[in-house]
């Protein structure tokens, strides 16, 4: 298997061929769980092992990584990470001012939301925005379409709110739909599933991979959730051609994004905005608001722009508390300076 085989872009080898001597190699990130990773190279899968100095740059390879190593005696020393094409990241929960990567160089992700319980198109809309940060082009996939009636009703709200983004309906359970999915693989492309937990993506997987490679279990009938079913990520081939990334189930995605992409993501908001009165609007109570006009005459719908709301006020005081965070660790280098100056001009007499 080659180096394109498992996914390398072109600007990525030139990088590499630029810098590096021979005496290193290409590999790929394709297993990670509390900093144990395995490496994909052209030779096969091995361990490999972080430098000291990636660790003290928080440089900590991800899931898809394509990474420089030293083949050592029965394990890879990771040494540097390539510049990635893609990140699909989010903010971490214990460490406010990091992100959480979920897979890097990807090239599409799947979207994978139940039509039964798991149906929320606000949480669709979230998504869609981390997956435009990341750089990687987004799909949808609408699964469970065999466990209600009016199926076709909800795709047409997904297709309303979501503009120009592939749509794939299907049911695993019946087997129905899953080549649309396959058809979009091909030599050297890698994609990853995301989604809440039980709706299908392990599933999916399997069926992509051509095996029962990866444990499935049902969901609970009551509200359709899933019993996080994966607890780590992995990288799988898919026959014939591509690689899928599996990750584990997400309840909640916390918006790494900023308040560009936040706009870029809802671009009839922000052409509505254009021809309000004001310059300034806030699309509240101003006269001859065209935001406000849209969402009475069903144009634009209200829940939409609640959610871009929402999001907004996410963003700003995510970006806040990294501010404050910020600001407290710079405060705490002067008192450290300061003490140190202190210390260095005591005269003793």
């Amino acid at each position: 298997m080659n180096l394109y085989q498992l996914g390398i872009k072109k600007e990525q080898l030139d990088f590499f061929e630029e810098y590096f001597t021979s005496d290193f190699q290409l590999g790929r990130i394709s297993f990670v769980a509390q900093n144990h990773f395995r490496i994909l190279t052209t030779k096969g899968e091995c361990k490999g092992e972080i430098t000291q100095k990636l660790v003290q740059n928080n440089s900590i390879p991800a899931i898809g990584d394509w990474v420089i190593v030293n083949e050592l005696a029965d394990f890879q020393l990771i040494i540097d990470i390539l510049p990635r094409i893609s990140e699909l990241k989010r903010q971490s929960k214990k460490h406010e001012s990091l992100n959480q990567y979920i897979a890097t160089n990807l090239d599409e992700v799947f979207v994978i939301m139940g039509l039964d319980n798991d149906f929320n198109l606000n949480r669709l809309e979230r998504y869609i925005i981390q997956i435009n940060e990341s750089k990687a082009n987004p799909v949808i996939i609408l699964n469970k379409m065999d466990t209600i009636e009016d199926y076709k009703d909800k795709v047409k709200l997904v297709e309303d709110r979501v503009k120009d983004i592939p749509i794939i309906v299907t049911s695993v359970t019946k087997g129905i739909n899953l080549e649309q999915i396959k058809n979009r693989f091909h030599e050297g492309m890698t994609a990853t599933l995301v989604g809440s937990s039980g709706v299908g993506k392990s599933s999916i997987a399997n069926y992509l991979i051509g095996n029962d490679t990866l444990k499935v279990n049902s969901t609970r009938d009551a509200d359709s959730k899933g019993r996080h079913t994966t607890t780590h990520r992995g990288l799988y081939f898919i026959e014939p051609n591509g690689i899928i990334i599996d990750t584990p189930g997400m309840r909640s995605l916390s918006i790494s994004a900023d308040k560009e992409v936040i706009e870029n993501s809802f671009e009839d908001i922000m052409d509505l905005a254009k021809y309000c009165k004001f310059k300034d609007c806030s699309h509240d109570n101003e006269p001859e608001c065209r935001v406000q006009e849209a969402i009475k005459s069903g144009e634009l719908d209200q829940s939409r722009y609640d959610n871009y709301l929402k999001l907004l006020r996410e963003v700003a005081f995510n970006e806040s508390k990294v501010s404050k965070k910020a600001a407290s660790e710079k405060k705490q280098e002067w008192k450290s300076i300061t003490k140190s100056n202190r210390k260095r001009n005591k005269v003793k007499y």
